[in-house]
């Protein structure tokens, strides 16, 4: 072990990295007081666990700050993700009716939106629908947390949603 250390600090001070500590398997850590080392990870290193709920953090878009956002006449395109007969019963004014089935075959109508918020009635469809629009490019997508049932919580009004 005590050669595999060697040749690890060896190599370290060769690349620039000056004297580093290795852990008990070998692999090198930043000596104490020493920012380790900037830039991509070494091949076969695995990549850092993803926290899926800081990544759906930012895929939500709270009923009250959307209402004040849509009253002070910002421009977001809503999107009603539920089937065709629930969207004409009523959504959030001005929504469009593009429901989950048909979202991966005409995702790229939304491709020029600068804010896309799924609606949907609790928020699981329009959850997925974002990270679908996300998955192809639009990050500005998010969804409606809570559903068209958080909008009419805060007094939201509904009106059909349009084709």
């Amino acid at each position: 072990m005590g050669l595999l250390r060697g040749l690890v600090g060896k190599v370290g001070s060769r690349l620039g990295r000056g004297r580093e500590a290795t852990s008990a398997a070998g692999h090198p850590q930043a000596a104490p007081g020493v920012a380790p080392p900037r830039g991509p990870a070494p091949r076969g290193t695995p990549a850092a666990p993803v926290d899926p709920a800081a990544e759906l953090a930012t895929l939500d878009c709270g009923a009250q700050e959307l209402k004040e956002r849509v009253e002070a006449g910002e421009h977001v395109v809503i999107v009603d993700v539920r089937v065709r007969e629930r969207a004409a019963l009523g959504s959030l004014p001005g929504a469009r009716c593009l429901p989950l089935a048909e979202l991966e075959a005409r995702w790229q109508e939304l491709a020029q939106a600068d804010e896309i918020v799924c609606a949907c009635d609790d928020g699981e469809q329009s959850g997925r629908a974002a990270l679908l629009l996300r998955d192809r490019g639009l990050i500005n997508a998010t969804r409606l947390e809570g559903g068209i049932r958080a909008w009419t919580a805060i007094g939201g009004r509904l009106a059909p949603a349009s084709p």
